[in-house]
């Protein structure tokens, strides 16, 4: 099995509220989105219902396919792109365990203009932070794709 793509993002709670927000979004895209909240991986993929999901505490993983065929095609190839170009993925989550972070800023946080910019050390601050993994097959569009809507749906 061909593990998958991993995003790391750090973002402000509650993340149960944002991921629902986002599977209502993204059942838009797949009618008969299934997911699993078993962090075992041992759960049973249930269609998403909005308002359905009961979130508990030690809810941290959540498994997500389009529909049965790509759990099928999940079981055999992992995190793979299938005959549509999607692809199941996994979003974890949990608190931050740190109350403050060291980065390197890649891209300009001031979003300037017109100068160079060279990437130089930032510091994360704040509470009820949350890190929230996304797996995904390693394929930029799909990714961003799934990566993007969530942002937004934060």
């Amino acid at each position: 099995m061909s593990t998958g793509y991993d995003t790391v993002l750090v973002a402000h709670g509650p993340v149960s509220t944002t991921i629902e927000r986002f599977f209502d979004r993204w059942s838009a895209r797949w009618p008969q989105l299934r997911i699993a909240t078993d962090s075992e991986g041992s759960g049973e993929f249930l269609p998403w219902a909005p308002g359905a999901m009961t979130w508990s505490e030690s809810t941290d993983h959540v498994l997500v396919a389009r529909d049965e065929e790509m759990l099928a095609h999940w079981d055999e190839f992992g995190y793979a792109l299938d005959g549509r170009e999607e692809g199941p993925f996994a979003l974890m989550y949990r608190p931050a365990e740190w109350r403050t972070l060291s980065a390197v800023a890649l891209e300009d946080p001031y979003v300037r203009t017109g100068s160079s910019y060279e990437p130089y050390e930032i510091t994360f601050v704040g509470s009820q932070l949350w890190m929230v993994t996304v797996v995904t097959p390693d394929e930029e569009v799909f990714r961003r794709c799934v990566v993007d809507t969530l942002t937004e749906c934060f």
